[in-house]
C-alpha cells in the first residue's frame, strides 16, 4: 500500500462556537459548581411563563432552561409527542425535524469537576488495586445537558505517575478542537496535579460517554456517561438512567498491555453493567484477601403499561455486547448522536463505543414478575476465554420482589456485527455528494506490521491503519503545529498521517471519502500481515454516512454503495475480512483521529489522524484559548523532565498516546 503522507485540508466557512455565554447554577444532583451569573436575555417577545422545565428523564429534579435564549417560547416535549421539544411564540420549533448540524436552540452553562485519581476497585467482587477514577466512583458521575447548552468541565489529575486527558465522544467539537481530549494531537496531557477545562456546545442530543484518552486509563476505569437530552423519533413515558456495559480485568490494562505486544491478546475476567458483576474468587484468591462481597445485580423497574426508554453505552476494552431482556421486544429510535426511524427487534448489538436508543413497553408479557437482562458477548468478538454468564441484570415489576428471574433468553444468532444495516436509517435525511479525493490515497488497510524503531518491546508486530502505527509525541501536539506552513509530507517521523488529496474540495459541502479494508485488497501492503478480526472504528469530529460495509473482501466492480440517507453515526464495524467505506462533509477545521476503539489495537498504533483545514484552524481558537494550550503543555513539560514522576525510569511511553 502506497499511502502519500499528507494531511486532509478541506476548505470550509469558519463555524465561530462557544461565544459569550449565560449560565446557570445547576441543582445537586448535577453535582455543580459556581454560581448564577447575569447575562443580557435575546430580545424574544414573552407571552408566557420561561421555558424551564424537566427533560424526560427517570425522576430526578435536573432541568432544562431555555430562558435566557428562548423568552416567550414553551416546552413541547410529552410522553404523546416526543419529537417535540421548543415551540415559540409564532409557531416555530426545534424538535425531531430540525438540521440539528445547522441550528440549535439557546441553552445554559452546565458546570461540572471531575478529578482524576488511584484507587481500589472491585466491581465484580475481586480487588484491582490499581483502579483509577473519575471523584472517586466508578463509572464516574452522570453528566447531563440540555440541547443547545454550554458545558464547562473542569478536570484536575491526581494521579501520580501518569498524565491524562479527557475524551467526549461523539461530540462534534466543530470551532472547538482544542477540547477534544486527545493528548498528542489537540493538547498535552493534563501533569500531576494540573487542571484545564473544557468547553464546548451541545449542539447534537442523545447519550454517549466520557473517557480518558491517555494510553490505556479507561480499561482502568476512567469513563462515565453523558446525556444530552433532546426529541426522540418514538413516544414513551420515562426514560431510565443510562445502561454502562464493559468487559473487566482484575489486572491493569498497563500490566496486561504487553501480552498484546507479544501476540496474546489479554484474556479479559468479568462483565460489568453500570460497573456491577460477579466473580467467583477461589479459596487461595480469598486466603490472600483479594476479595471481597460482590455487588447486588443491576436491576431496574418498570410499571406495566408504560413504555420506557433505555440508554444503551458500550464501554469495552476488547467486547461486543448483544443486549436483551427476556420475553420483550425493544424499539430502536437512535443510534450514536443520530435519530433513526424506529424498528423493532428482541435484541441490539452495541459494538464498543457505539450507543442505542430503545424505547420499551412494559407488557409483562410472561407471567413472571422478574426478566433477566442479559449481555451477551458477539462471537469472534471479544477478550473472553469462554463466555461469560450474561445474566448480568434483572428486570423487575414490582420493587418488593427479589426473587432471581427463572425467564429464559430469546432466540438470536450471536454473531458479530453491527445492527441491520438497511434498518439504520435516520430520520433526518443526508444525500452524499460525489467524493472530492481519490480511492488510492484515502484507502487505509488494517493489518500488523513488524515493529519500528520504538520502544521498549523489541521483536514484535503493531497494528496499523496508516504507513506505519500510530505514536504521538506527548509535549508536541499536532495543534501547536498548525498554521506554522510545515511541511507534513516530508517530514519522517509523521509517517503515520493520512492522506487525502484537498485539491478538488471547494467549500463546507465537499465530501470526503474513506474505504477501510480489512484486507490487502484494492492495493499491496508489503510486509503488512492481515489477520480474521473485526474492528469497531471511531472518527473524531464527524458523524460520518456509512455508504457499504461487508464481510467480503473488497473488489471494486462487486461495491455498491448507499448514496441517499444511507446510515450515519460516529463508530462503525470494520467486519473481519471485509471493508467498509464512510463519508464526510468537510465542515470542521481540525486534526482529528481515526482508530480502532478496542482499546489494545489503538494503543498498538491502529489509528491515523486527519488534518482538515489547516490554515482555517487557529481562526476558531481564541488567543486566550491558544494561550491556555501552552500553559498546559509548559505544565507537562515541567512534569515530565522529572524522572521521579515516571513510573519506568527507562520507558515512560511504549504505546501510541491514545
Amino acid at each position: 500500500m502506497k499511502l502519500v503522507q499528507r494531511w486532509i485540508t478541506a476548505f470550509l466557512q469558519t463555524f465561530n462556537l462557544l461565544p459569550g455565554t449565560p449560565s446557570v447554577m445547576d441543582d445537586a444532583l448535577q453535582q455543580p459548581l459556581g454560581s448564577v451569573e447575569q447575562a443580557e436575555q435575546t430580545k424574544t417577545a414573552s407571552f408566557s411563563s420561561p421555558p424551564v422545565f424537566q427533560p424526560p428523564n427517570s425522576g430526578n429534579e435536573f432541568q432544562c432552561n431555555y430562558s435566557i435564549g428562548h423568552s416567550g417560547w414553551k416546552a413541547c416535549t410529552t410522553p404523546q409527542d416526543r419529537g417535540c421539544w421548543l415551540r415559540g411564540p409564532n409557531g416555530q420549533e426545534f424538535s425531531i425535524s430540525t438540521d440539528y448540524e445547522k441550528i440549535t436552540p439557546v441553552g445554559v452553562t452546565r458546570y461540572y469537576e471531575l478529578e482524576v485519581s488511584n484507587t481500589t476497585l472491585a466491581p465484580d467482587g475481586f480487588k484491582n488495586l490499581r483502579g483509577k477514577v473519575f471523584n472517586n466512583m466508578y463509572p464516574g458521575p452522570w453528566l447531563q445537558a440540555c440541547w443547545g447548552d454550554y458545558i464547562e468541565i473542569k478536570v484536575t489529575n491526581r494521579l501520580p505517575n501518569n498524565g491524562t486527558t479527557v475524551h467526549w465522544h461523539g461530540i462534534r467539537q466543530n470551532g472547538t478542537l482544542d477540547m477534544d481530549g486527545v493528548n498528542g494531537v489537540t493538547q498535552c496531557p493534563i501533569a500531576t496535579n494540573d487542571s484545564f477545562t473544557y468547553k464546548f456546545r451541545a449542539t447534537q442530543y442523545g447519550t454517549s460517554w466520557y473517557h480518558s484518552h491517555y494510553s490505556l486509563q479507561y480499561a482502568d476505569g476512567l469513563l462515565g456517561p453523558l446525556t444530552i437530552y433532546g426529541p426522540s423519533t418514538s413516544n414513551y413515558d420515562e426514560a431510565k438512567e443510562p445502561i454502562l456495559m464493559t468487559d473487566w480485568n482484575h489486572r491493569s490494562a498497563f500490566e496486561d498491555f504487553f501480552l498484546e505486544m507479544s501476540g496474546k491478546p489479554p484474556n479479559m475476567t468479568s462483565s460489568l453493567m453500570n460497573g456491577r458483576g460477579y466473580y467467583k474468587c477461589t479459596s487461595q484468591e480469598q486466603q490472600a484477601r483479594n476479595c471481597t462481597e460482590p455487588p447486588k445485580k443491576y436491576s431496574t423497574t418498570f410499571k406495566e403499561g408504560k413504555k420506557y426508554l433505555l440508554r444503551l453505552i458500550n464501554t469495552s476494552v476488547d467486547s461486543t455486547w448483544i443486549f436483551s431482556i427476556d420475553g420483550h421486544d425493544m424499539q430502536v429510535i437512535g443510534i450514536d448522536f443520530v435519530p433513526i426511524k424506529p424498528y423493532i427487534t428482541n435484541h441490539v448489538l452495541v459494538g464498543i463505543g457505539q450507543r442505542y436508543h430503545v424505547a420499551i413497553e412494559a407488557t409483562r408479557p410472561l407471567p413472571d414478575i422478574n426478566y433477566w437482562i442479559r449481555m451477551t458477548v458477539a462471537q469472534g468478538c471479544s477478550g473472553f476465554p469462554q463466555k461469560p454468564d450474561d445474566k448480568i441484570g434483572i428486570l423487575r415489576y414490582d420493587e418488593n420482589n427479589s426473587n432471581e428471574p427463572k425467564t429464559t433468553s430469546n432466540k438470536f444468532d450471536p454473531v458479530c456485527a453491527d445492527e441491520p444495516y438497511d434498518k439504520l436509517i435516520p430520520f433526518f435525511p443526508w444525500k452524499i455528494g460525489k467524493p472530492a479525493n481519490e480511492q488510492q490515497y484515502n484507502t487505509f488497510q488494517v493489518g500488523l506490521s513488524p515493529q519500528g524503531p520504538r520502544p521498549p518491546w523489541g521483536n514484535i508486530s503493531r497494528w496499523e491503519l496508516g504507513d506505519s502505527p500510530l505514536w504521538l509525541n506527548f509535549s508536541n501536539p499536532t495543534i501547536r503545529n498548525v498554521g506554522q506552513g510545515k511541511k507534513w509530507a516530508s517530514d519522517p517521523t509523521l509517517s503515520d498521517l493520512a492522506v487525502v488529496d484537498e485539491s478538488n474540495v471547494i467549500d463546507g459541502n465537499s465530501w470526503i471519502y474513506l474505504l477501510i479494508t480489512a484486507t490487502q485488497f484494492p492495493f499491496g501492503a508489503p510486509g503488512r500481515r492481515f489477520v480474521a478480526a473485526a474492528h469497531p472504528i471511531h472518527l473524531h469530529g464527524h458523524d460520518f454516512a456509512i455508504l457499504a460495509q461487508s464481510k467480503s473482501p473488497y473488489w471494486d466492480g462487486l461495491v455498491n454503495m448507499k448514496f441517499d440517507n444511507p446510515p450515519r453515526r460516529d463508530v462503525a464495524l470494520l467486519p473481519a475480512g471485509g471493508y467498509l467505506i464512510i463519508a464526510f462533509k468537510a465542515d470542521n477545521p481540525g486534526a482529528w483521529l481515526l482508530h480502532c476503539h478496542i482499546a489494545w489495537h489503538a494503543s498498538s498504533g491502529l489509528a491515523v489522524q486527519i488534518m482538515e483545514r489547516e490554515k482555517n484552524i487557529l481562526g476558531t481558537i481564541s488567543k486566550e484559548r491558544q494561550a491556555e494550550v501552552g500553559r498546559v503543555c509548559r505544565n507537562w513539560d515541567t512534569w515530565y523532565k522529572n524522572p521521579k514522576n515516571h513510573f519506568d525510569s527507562k520507558f515512560f511511553q511504549d504505546d501510541s498516546g491514545i
